[in-house]
């Protein structure tokens, strides 16, 4: 029975590993939005009372109505009109908000959390403040004829530094805050989207298939001269993952599968690859097995920015010199990560798929 559960569990969790790292649903929905606002947006400088930094009076809109006809009809029903407007980015981020309120189930499902408006104040892009329209009755502030209720503040850096802006945040389940701004999707031709993270807001590569500029950033590429309202541009990893690509880990490890254990043990890896050995024998002194040796190679799955799934497979060495036996052995864990730098790790190990046993290690890991 034991060993039917524990089996059981190592299927779940190679099943909720892989379904993790094949698709990632949320952050396609987010640069979906940011495109579906950008095509129904046009930015109106004549809005803003100032000039942006553009060699035209207006920048350009890249993304229109017509590019996702069919989509807007079939969400509208049985309307005949798609409901567009010039505005400014306060707009853009409203009519976003608005979508995600609309369809907060699919957001839901998906793994969000909560979603709000984020701004920054002028000249100011230190300081992230973020807000849900609400009644007058409710309201601490008002833009653009909009009533809005402040709720939290961040010491955050805005994503390009920018300031007296607005767009918007949208927390996952495992408590990673993404953002994404539709105003400035729509003015350079690719999505601006990406992850909160040590205190400003990383900037993730788009999705190619949501670009419609040919020269959008890409990984390993220095970006050619775009006509953008913002020049600067940090390049930072693109496959939606909320985990670093680049990583690496060394640690103790300890293995018990009694009467054996071997508690001479270390445990290192790096961007995804591990491996572990151990040495150590039987605590039963009739027992003749004898130095027993026992490797493991595998992968460490990022599940999420602070939790890891190793699973590998290697091989264990016992008995007498003259008589060594050697069995196959597969192990499944988990490896949390607190601190942004301690990581335990725990998991189960099977032998010959007859006997079971455990590993438990502690370590350091330097993104």
């Amino acid at each position: 029975m034991a060993k039917k559960i524990t089996l059981l569990f190592f299927c779940a969790l190679l099943f909720l590993s892989i379904s993790k790292v094949s698709a990632d649903n949320f952050t396609d929905l987010l640069q979906d939005l940011a495109v579906q606002t950008a095509c129904l947006g046009r930015y109106s400088t004549a809005q803003t009372g100032v000039y942006v930094t553009s060699r035209y009076n207006d920048p350009p809109d890249w993304y229109d109505p017509p590019m996702m006809a069919n989509r807007f009809a079939s969400m509208s029903g049985d309307m005949t009109r798609t409901i567009t407007f010039y505005g400014v980015c306060f707009d853009y981020a409203q009519f976003a908000w608005d979508d995600i309120n609309k369809y907060r189930k699919i957001y839901n499902d998906a793994g969000m959390k909560q979603w709000y408006i984020a701004s920054t104040k002028p000249n100011d892009p230190c300081t992230i403040i973020l807000y849900d329209p609400v009644t007058k009755e409710k309201a601490t502030t008002i833009s653009n004829g909009v009533y809005l209720k402040e709720y939290f503040r961040y010491n955050v850096y805005a994503h390009d530094g920018a300031s007296g802006h607005a767009w918007i945040w949208v927390q996952h389940n495992n408590g990673t805050w993404y953002w994404i701004d539709p105003t400035w999707t729509d003015n350079t031709g690719y999505v601006w989207w990406g992850i909160v993270k040590d205190g400003k807001e990383i900037q993730y590569y788009p999705d190619p298939k949501y670009c419609v500029r040919s020269d959008y950033p890409r990984p390993d590429e220095t970006p050619v001269k775009k006509e953008t309202r913002s020049p600067t541009y940090t390049p930072s990893p693109s496959n939606g993952s909320s985990t670093s690509s680049s990583y690496f880990f060394a640690g103790y490890n300890y293995v018990s599968s009694l009467p054996v254990t071997l508690p001479l043990g270390i445990s290192m890896g790096g961007d995804y690859c591990y491996f572990s050995i151990n040495i150590g024998g039987s605590d039963d002194p009739y027992d003749n097995t004898g130095l027993v040796a026992e490797w493991i190679v595998g992968l460490s799955f990022p599940l999420y920015d602070f939790l890891f799934i190793p699973i590998g497979i290697g091989a264990n060495h016992s008995g007498p010199d003259d008589n060594r036996e050697h069995k196959f052995v597969i192990e499944i864990g988990l490896m949390p990560i607190i601190f942004n730098s301690l990581y335990f790790s725990a998991t189960y190990r099977l032998i010959d798929f007859k006997k079971g046993g455990f590993t438990l290690g502690v370590g350091y890991m330097l993104k």
